[in-house]
């Protein structure tokens, strides 16, 4: 490995020899060049030691491959097990999940907004704070980022909700119960 440690993309194109415009169309396709390039390119990501970041890239394009994903507790099992399943569902999908936990804090939950804007993700999966989150910057997040609110709707604001009715879903379980007359399952 050589003692250079490479910056960025340009310098990197420069000490292997081959040009930028190639290199990036390795990193966004290895098969999208020719073997022998690939193989010379592989050679000096070994050599060099060089790993692109992806981040940097991404600011470049129109769409990034970036979601974000927000939820107040990760430590919930409720959130961490809706997050694994988006984690999974966002890298089937081709996409790069960014996780954030607010730890049911207002003003954290805006600086993870605010950070997320700078990375320009395509998109974000919010489960807000909900009464304590800071309604102003949210809405004013959701103008400039697509994003889907689940778990505490913040009504008007992103592109959709996805989540239950509580008090719909209470008054038809009291209703069934009543009804039917038979306890709950976890009750016998």
């Amino acid at each position: 490995m050589a003692d250079r440690k490479i910056k960025n993309m340009e310098e990197f194109a420069s000490v292997s020899g081959i040009s930028r415009p190639t290199v990036s169309k390795y990193f966004n396709d290895p098969e999208s060049v020719r073997q022998t390039t690939r193989d010379r390119i592989e050679q000096a990501l070994e050599r060099y030691d060089f790993r692109p970041n992806i981040f940097a890239i991404n600011q470049n394009r129109r769409l990034t491959k970036n979601i974000g994903v927000v939820v107040p507790y990760l430590a919930d099992p409720f959130f961490a097990e809706i997050a694994r399943n988006i984690e999974r569902r966002c890298i089937d999908a081709g996409y790069w999940p960014i996780l954030f936990s607010s730890h049911g804090q207002q003003s954290l939950e805006n600086d993870i907004l605010s950070s997320l804007r700078s990375l320009k993700p395509a998109g974000v999966l919010l489960a807000p704070l909900g009464r304590a989150s800071d309604r102003g910057s949210i809405e004013k997040f959701c103008r400039d980022v697509p994003t889907v609110l689940f778990d505490s709707n913040l009504e008007g604001i992103g592109e959709a909700f996805v989540g239950s009715d509580n008090f719909s879903f209470v008054s038809q379980t009291v209703e069934y119960l009543t009804r039917s007359g038979e306890p709950p399952v976890f009750s016998r």
